[in-house]
């Protein structure tokens, strides 16, 4: 048995094989972005007493100042890390934290 398909459904089916492609590559792209990427970020200035920092990202100049988070994606951050001491908060380090979680420490 042969089965003929008319126009309209060959079209169909080659955008669903299309539309099926994308899906799934870009699935693929997320679940590396997620599960393995991690951004490259440098410290090259930093006043701990005045809570300011320069940072280098992939050739890009960020100004890190006090209790702000700079999000470099979706997941990805970096901020200053606080101790308190003394009564009151001091930073002492800088962190690279991905959805709010420390992940490594750039600077100490």
């Amino acid at each position: 048995m042969q089965v003929e398909l008319t126009k309209a459904s060959n079209r169909f089916l080659k955008i669903a094989s299309v539309v099926g492609a994308v899906t799934i590559i870009a699935g693929g792209y997320t679940w590396y972005l997620n599960n393995i990427w991690k951004p490259k970020v440098s410290v090259k200035f930093v006043d701990f007493e005045n809570g300011v920092a320069t940072l280098d990202h992939s050739g890009k100049e960020i100004d890190l100042e006090g209790d702000a988070v700079y999000w470099i994606n979706a997941d990805w951050g970096v901020r200053f890390g606080t101790i308190y001491k003394e009564g009151k908060n001091n930073y002492d380090r800088i962190e690279l934290v991905k959805k709010g979680m420390v992940v490594e420490y750039l600077s100490k």
